[in-house]
């Protein structure tokens, strides 16, 4: 009996393999929804806040079209707080059923210094490898996304940030599209539009930004900044590294202090790692399209090529320690500035003058890049025409039929087939066969005792 419990507890063991994964969940979130019900397409969810707490790793959130309220929630509170995370390969994934149809409404209505709505939308507090893309955030007191413990491994995609903490405000708390602290890393940006972010009344700094970090590893690309009220639309502080690639700016710092601040990126106190600034577009930035505070390199690598900076006449800035190359002031021929559309045109000086960054292997749009010899110089690149094709007529043509010789066609014999040896060579088929083995070296050990 110990002989066949054995022997059947082996084959269990070999042939179980590993421990099976469960199928990821989708879950769905409408406004016509009801958090009563399971989560499915045609059941979904009403609020964000419940599909965040149902997902686990590796499942999506999809959120139908439609705006979302601050689920009644009022500053200091943000309207959902996300408490699970993802994995290295199976994030937690937020996305929208169509790019920029689902408004995140933290709903702040008031003009003075108290907010009648949420401080942000969503909370990172803890999470890690988190997906979010494709929304519109809007009307928050403070920020758009809270970020300040020690989130990491973050991909916010596709996003609009707008009209955030448009009210007045005395303090000396910055308001920002969203801020990483020095605990946090390993972020990316990629194709955001950020504007109209910022305090609305007259101030005595200049706090208030669209992305505000001192993370690690924070990568910037493909994004669209406009309108900041009162910051930059990028502040780098102490402990920052990562790479600024791709993005359009356009417009200066509009500070409410009373005098226009310098620069559309500004880099503050000194880096934690490299930095790259590369391939982006600044358009009439205030004196300098790059400023600095209490800068320094601190040792690391600081790189600031391939950009344009126009109208001409408008330096690049002059930042100790980092290195100057391939800038320019070509005009970058945008299709329509007015109506904030920064596709390029043909003849602008931003087509095929960039070079490769690896972070980045498409454009705002989802366009590969390069679609021609090389990377455009900001967050498009222009799509490649396409030749007409040349239809010819052929000719006519006469044929003579040539003598027919039938050649016997050759044998060609099947490879034999593999043998039982070929076609099972897995650890665990071995691993079987071992144990067969000493199971019978047993069992002859057994008999001749008896």
């Amino acid at each position: 009996m110990f002989l066949f419990v054995l022997f059947f507890s082996l084959i269990i063991f070999v042939w179980s393999g590993k421990e099976a994964r469960a199928t990821p969940n989708i879950y769905y979130v409408s406004t016509s929804g009801d958090d009563s019900n399971p989560g499915t397409l045609s059941e979904p969810f009403r609020h964000l806040s419940k599909g965040a707490a149902a997902a686990k790793a590796g499942d999506t959130v999809i959120v139908m079209d439609g705006t979302y309220d601050n689920e009644g929630k009022i500053a200091p509170n943000s309207a959902v707080i996300l408490t699970a995370s993802g994995t290295s390969g199976s994030p937690i994934t937020f996305k929208t059923q169509n790019r920029g149809k689902a408004i995140l409404d933290s709903m702040n209505t008031a003009k003075g210094d108290t907010c009648d709505g949420a401080k942000a939308y969503i909370n990172l507090l803890h999470s890690h490898h988190i997906v979010i893309e494709g929304f519109v955030f809007q009307r928050g007191c403070s920020e758009a996304i809270h970020s300040d413990d020690d989130a990491h491994d973050i991909l916010i995609k596709w996003n609009e940030f707008k009209n955030i903490a448009n009210h007045t405000a005395k303090d000396d708390i910055g308001r920002d599209g969203i801020y990483l602290n020095q605990s946090e890393y390993n972020f990316t940006f990629d194709g955001n539009i950020f504007h109209d972010i910022g305090r609305t009344n007259t101030y005595t700094n200049s706090f208030d930004h669209g992305i505000y970090s001192l993370a690690k590893n924070t990568i910037i690309v493909n994004n669209i900044f406009y309108n900041l009220l009162n910051g930059w639309a990028v502040q780098t502080a102490s402990g920052f590294s990562g790479v600024i690639a791709n993005n359009t700016f356009y417009g200066p710092n509009m500070f409410k202090g009373g005098t226009t601040k310098d620069g559309q990126i500004i880099l503050w106190d000194p880096l934690g790692g490299n930095i790259t600034i590369r391939n982006n577009i600044f358009l009439a930035p205030f004196q300098n399209a790059i400023a600095e505070y209490t800068f320094s390199t601190n040792g690391h690598s600081c790189a600031i090529d391939h950009n344009i900076v126009y109208p001409k006449g408008i330096p690049i800035g002059d930042i100790p320690g980092c290195s100057f190359s391939d800038n320019t002031t070509a005009d970058p021929h945008f299709a329509d500035i007015a109506s904030r559309d920064f596709h390029v045109k043909t003849g602008s000086g931003a087509i095929d003058a960039g070079v490769r960054v690896p972070q980045v292997a498409i454009d705002f749009d989802g366009r590969a890049r390069p679609q021609g010899k090389a990377y455009d110089i900001g967050a498009y690149e222009l799509k490649a025409s396409t030749p007409t094709p040349v239809t010819k007529t052929p000719a006519p043509v006469t044929k003579t039929p040539a003598p027919v010789t039938k050649t016997p066609a050759p044998v060609t014999k099947a490879p034999p087939m593999p043998t039982e040896k070929n076609t099972k060579n897995t650890p665990q088929f071995f691993l079987f066969i071992s144990l067969i083995i000493i199971l019978l070296f047993l069992l002859s050990r057994i008999k001749r005792e008896r």
